[in-house]
């Protein structure tokens, strides 16, 4: 069976971004997520996180978006962030290879 690789871009929204709570987000999504590159940049109120896997496995496409969204980065995103209001998460991209 063929790899799918996996790009997905969020907005999260509602989050205090700074310093201290973009490493412990990074740490907590590198750690839920070892076989992954995550990137974190700061916006207004939040930040701008991007995921890419080489392998989905054991998830299809319709899943495992709403996987990611849903239990991996809303879970990490309270956890390890300062909320300054209701969270909010966006898709801005999703690629499948």
């Amino acid at each position: 069976m063929a790899k799918t690789s996996c790009t997905l871009k969020y907005l999260a929204r509602g989050v205090i971004p700074t310093r201290e709570t973009k490493q412990a987000l990074l740490a907590e999504l590198g750690e839920v997520l070892p076989e992954s590159t995550v990137t974190a940049l700061p916006v207004n109120e939040g930040y701008s996180i991007e995921l890419e896997f080489t392998d989905i496995a054991p998830f299809n496409r319709s899943s495992f978006e709403p996987y990611i969204a849903e239990q991996v980065l809303r879970e990490a995103l309270n956890l390890r962030c300062q909320l300054s209001g209701a969270l909010q998460l966006d898709l801005l991209k999703a690629r499948f290879d």
